[in-house]
């Protein structure tokens, strides 16, 4: 028996995307949750909402996923500057801007988050990937299609 073979029914693409999606969705919903208390514009309030909540149902899709494959759910990513995410900087800036200027540093972090999920859902549905996997990168992308959408009008 091998001792090199991947965890139960994953695939290292699997996993790889897995977590890289459960680091990513994670920041997203953090500087999400950041809106009510710092946006003036209602529109992005409730657009900000929506899509956190779908980052919640879709990150505890992810992480059982990683649960069925006997995959611990830590983040290799953590700390990591990688697109999509935002670095220290970014993160600090976020979290102190209010108004307007908050609007447009969450708009432009989550657009760049929304393609980044995007391509990496794209690039896994043509992966030596399960199943299960390519039917969440579908979903993933979808709605990440959808909402990247969504915050361009508002």
């Amino acid at each position: 028996m091998s001792t090199s073979a991947p965890h139960s029914g994953l695939t290292a693409a699997d996993i790889g995307w897995l977590q890289l999606m459960i680091a990513l969705d994670d920041q997203a919903r953090h500087i999400l949750q950041l809106t009510p208390e710092r946006s003036d514009d209602t529109g992005l309030k409730a657009w900000a909402a929506d899509v956190a909540e779908h980052h919640r149902t879709e990150l505890a899709t992810l992480r059982a996923l990683l649960t069925e494959g006997g995959v611990p759910d830590d983040n290799p990513h953590e700390g990591h500057d990688m697109p999509g995410m935002v670095n220290a900087q970014e993160l600090r800036a976020l979290e102190a801007a209010q108004g307007p200027d908050f609007d447009r540093l969450l708009r432009s972090a989550l657009l760049e988050h929304l393609a980044q999920t995007r391509t990496l859902a794209a690039s896994i549905r043509k992966a030596d990937a399960g199943p299960e996997v390519k039917e969440a990168a579908l979903a993933t992308g979808t709605s990440a299609a959808d909402a990247q959408r969504h915050l361009k009008s508002i």
